[in-house]
């Protein structure tokens, strides 16, 4: 076990999660019942608030705490620190609230949204990735798998309709991917 899995950065960011969930659930809903256009705009940041609760809310609830997220790390040989946990997470919350800034009918919206899902994706793809290769449980797969793949899949669809190129669409996907995974490698190194 990570024995830094309560520290009270953890314990912060949690409630952060639990709330910011529970904010962009609201939103989504009102959003969704209106027609808006901005519904597509609330999708990443109530997917990443329902993946982070996921992690270190609901499956240390549902399996015990050797699954929370920080102790699941641990035990895959990669240790997160407090303050990193607040980091990671907190620069998550940038992308997902700079698509409130365009307008949803735009093709830079699309490729921006596209960007965005493709560095969520990434965290799916780790997430599934590590399950399989430890035959275990990951805390965050189910969302990674239900709520990642399919947003990353409108992502393209969005961008398609916006009269992207192919090539525009897969380096953006390509470039979300990196982005993630080279924050994984700045956590790991530093």
């Amino acid at each position: 076990m990570n024995p830094l899995f309560q520290h009270v950065y953890v314990l912060t960011m949690q409630n952060i999660f639990l709330f910011g969930l529970i904010v962009a659930s609201i939103v989504t809903i009102l959003l969704k019942r209106k027609n808006s256009p901005y519904f597509f705009t609330s999708l990443p940041l109530f997917v990443l608030t329902f993946h982070q609760v996921d992690e270190y809310i609901i499956s240390p609830i549902l399996l015990g705490d050797t699954y929370h997220f920080l102790n699941w790390a641990y035990r895959s040989g990669l240790e997160i620190s407090p303050a990193e946990v607040v980091f990671v997470n907190g620069f998550a919350y940038i992308p997902a609230l700079i698509l409130y800034l365009f307008k949803p009918s735009t093709k830079l919206f699309a490729l921006i949204f596209l960007f965005v899902n493709s560095a969520a994706l990434a965290n799916g793809a780790f997430h599934l990735g590590v399950a399989t290769l430890q035959t275990d449980y990951s805390p965050g797969m189910v969302t990674a798998l239900f709520l990642f793949i399919p947003l990353f899949i409108k992502s393209i669809l969005l961008a398609s309709e916006r009269l992207a190129s192919f090539r525009l669409i897969f380096a953006l996907s390509s470039y979300g991917f990196i982005l993630h995974f080279i924050m994984i490698w700045l956590v790991n190194i530093c």
